[in-house]
């Protein structure tokens, strides 16, 4: 009786741990997919930003030093135009980003936690 009922026991763990490993199975699956999804997104507000931070120095050029740039050095003078690359974006625009990006993120989270996804 003891090993009938030891048997019905093991064949009762290992049905719940397969029907666990599946479900485990499945969970690790959505999460790679959404890590590859998240890593693209990441990719792509990088280059937003990369492209906001170039439309930044173009705009803080003066028009005279755009004009030079597109001509190249000024030999009349003897001097070179400043490097677009010495103008800084303000850190008030990347820390923003960076905090919306961490808002929707923590909301994304909240929303899956609250099985609304």
């Amino acid at each position: 009786k003891v090993s009938d009922l030891t048997e019905k026991l093991e064949e009762r763990i290992y049905q719940i741990y397969n029907d666990h490993n599946k479900i485990i199975q499945e969970k690790l699956q959505e999460f790679t997919q959404k890590m590859a999804k998240i890593s693209h997104l990441e990719t792509e507000l990088k280059q937003v930003c990369h492209s906001v931070e170039t439309v930044y120095k173009d705009l803080c050029l003066q028009p005279e030093q755009s004009l030079r740039l597109r001509r190249g050095p000024d030999h009349s003078r003897g001097k070179s135009p400043p490097r677009p690359s010495d103008s800084q974006p303000p850190d008030v625009f990347v820390s923003s980003m960076a905090e919306t990006t961490s808002q929707a993120t923590a909301s994304e989270e909240q929303t899956h936690r609250d099985g609304e996804c």
